[in-house]
Parts: structure tokens; sequence; C-alpha cells
């Protein structure tokens, strides 16, 4: 970086402040206090299955290609 591109550079000091004062007000903070649908672990098991199957079939395929 040359001293003109640091020069022209955004000060970004100004942001870290206003992230700053925005982390310590906790007034805002209670407006995304809502929580995520919970996820089934049988759903997200099931999930994981199939990826590996498919994972599976695309390397078998692969595979018989190649000889």
């Amino acid at each position: 970086m040359t001293t003109g591109e640091f020069r022209a550079a955004r000060d970004i000091s100004a942001s870290t402040a206003q992230f700053q004062a925005f982390a310590e007000d906790g007034s805002q903070a209670r407006d995304w206090e809502a929580s995520a649908p919970a996820r089934s672990p049988a759903q997200i098991a099931v999930l994981i299955a199939l990826v590996i199957v498919v994972l599976a079939i695309f390397a078998f395929i692969g595979y018989e290609m190649k000889g």
C-alpha cells in the first residue's frame, strides 16, 4: 500500500466506535431476541444420510466412467 493509498483509505475507527456504542446499548438487543425454529435431530440425520448417498452415487458414476 502506498502512502497515497493509505491516506485515501477510509477511517474505520469511526465505524468501530459506532459499533462499540451500539454494542454497549442493551435496549436495542431486546428486539433481536427471537429464536430460530428448532430442527429435529431426525431431520438432520436424514439430510446427512441423503447427502452421503448422493455423494456415493457420484463417486460410483465417476469411478465407472474412468474405466
